[in-house]
């Protein structure tokens, strides 16, 4: 799936529209700097780092070891619920996301879009989408896929009569682009999604692509082969993520507009789509209703609304009784007024009784 310095609102568009090329800001590993490479925000220089070239050279071990790591990852099926148990921490992270892209990355990416001619913008996003199409073969390798040959073919044709894919010949000879990516195929092996994340500039993700994305940085990822030299390594990877946005943005304030809550609303539309590519819309996808358990919060409102009836029946029996007061009240008034009936009574009595003697 597409993932990027983005605003939320967008994210839904890119993963319609964009396979799931990383643009990474990192720094290349060569043996003279010994820098690590790394995603953004995690200091890197050390004259004591392991050099990335010769680390590569144990990728196959690598992947073993993932895969074996991400098989203790939580299993969740194509119809299970969103397992998101960091919300709070997720939803503060999209804020962050959304306010930095307003602030930074749209801004950038419009006047990129307005001094680039259409030409030249489409030709840079082709170039990273074909060096995309390392990680696209490896995995239809991995996952056994026929398409491998297509998708091979493919990257070598865009590479060469393409012009180091600056123009997308495969397409126009019925060789389309492909969407794999190694969540995808840890997913096909079996591992577990493990928890929805949302990543500090990178976006949506969960537990098992999060691995995929370390396993790509360490294996396929063809960008860091690009040039020997460190700044001009990390403006590859701004030009990627710039190109990526800029793509994106006639998708307006749609997520924004569209939603009560639009976190919820990328978050769901995110899983579905990576279920929908992992198992290639072979299997049934949806987002079923959380199992709470013995807790159901339907039953405890259920509870709620007895109590309630509870509290109804209280207040008629207490006006019941306010009215039996009443009526024993206005009972005594009608004693009261009998008794002084009796007592003016006698005392017509009284004065006849004296008239008389």
């Amino acid at each position: 799936m597409a993932s990027t310095i983005h605003r939320a609102h967008v994210t839904v568009f890119c993963h319609m529209r964009v396979r799931s090329r990383l643009p990474r800001l990192h720094l290349f590993s060569y043996s003279d700097a010994r820098v690590i490479e790394r995603q953004p925000g995690i200091s890197v220089l050390s004259s004591n780092a392991p050099d990335l070239h010769n680390m590569t050279r144990l990728s196959p071990a690598l992947l073993i070891l993932v895969a074996i790591l991400i098989s203790g990852c939580a299993s969740n099926p194509p119809t299970g619920p969103a397992y998101d148990p960091w919300e709070n921490t997720n939803r503060k992270i999209y804020s962050f996301n959304n306010k930095l892209d307003e602030a930074v990355l749209a801004p950038v990416a419009r006047a990129y879009r307005k001094v680039l001619p259409d030409f030249v913008e489409s030709g840079i996003s082709n170039f990273f989408s074909n060096l995309d199409d390392v990680t696209v073969f490896a995995n239809d390798l991995l996952q056994g896929k026929s398409i491998a040959a297509s998708d091979g073919v493919r990257f070598l044709v865009n590479s060469t009569v393409g012009i180091l894919g600056f123009v997308d010949v495969g397409t126009r000879i019925g060789l389309p682009k492909h969407n794999e990516d190694f969540g995808q195929t840890f997913g096909v092996w079996g591992a577990g999604e493990g928890p929805f994340i949302m990543l500090p500039l990178l976006g949506p993700n969960n537990g098992r692509g999060t691995i995929g994305r370390v396993t790509e940085v360490f294996s396929t990822d063809p960008t860091r082969f690009l040039t020997d030299d460190v700044p001009s390594a990390v403006g590859v990877s701004a030009l990627s993520i710039v190109s990526l946005r800029a793509q994106l943005l006639s998708a307006g304030n749609l997520l924004n507009s569209a939603a009560l809550d639009p976190y919820q609303l990328l978050r769901d539309f995110w899983i579905m789509q990576h279920r929908r590519n992992t198992c290639d819309e072979k299997c049934r996808v949806v987002i079923a209703e959380p199992d709470y358990g013995d807790e159901d919060p339907i039953d405890e409102l259920d509870e709620l609304d007895e109590l309630d009836e509870l509290d109804e029946l209280d207040e008629l029996d207490e006006l019941d009784e306010l009215d039996e007061l009443d009526e024993l009240d206005e009972l005594d008034e009608l004693d009261e007024l009998d008794e002084l009936d009796e007592l003016d009574e006698l005392d017509e009595l009284d004065e006849l009784d004296e008239l008389d003697e």
